[in-house]
């Protein structure tokens, strides 16, 4: 495998895990309907990097992509929001038309 596909993986797999966190910790929703992700806007970023920080202290499986480092992945929680919308897509969909 070339050395950008490696890269590429890797940010792949990065962004993944820090999206499951997200997920955990209610920075993104997932829509119970359509399971798209989104987010509603409640930005406890505080609450989330301290449950990124236990999850990296306890070696869990969840975020062991970033190899014991805490930082790259509370870096990605405190931007990966800005991607998704503030509802479900396919919600927004069906009730715009």
């Amino acid at each position: 495998m070339a050395p950008t596909q490696d890269t590429a993986d890797r940010q792949s797999r990065l962004r993944e895990a820090a999206v499951q966190v997200a997920l955990r910790t209610g920075l993104l929703k997932r829509c119970p309907v359509h399971g798209e992700v989104y987010d509603p806007g409640q930005h406890d970023y505080q609450g989330a990097c301290m449950v990124a920080g236990y999850l990296v202290n306890q070696s869990d499986p969840l975020v062991a992509a970033f190899q014991d480092d805490r930082v790259p992945l509370t870096d990605l929680l405190r931007t990966l929001c800005r991607g998704y919308g503030s509802t479900c897509p396919r919600c927004s969909a069906v009730a715009g038309g």
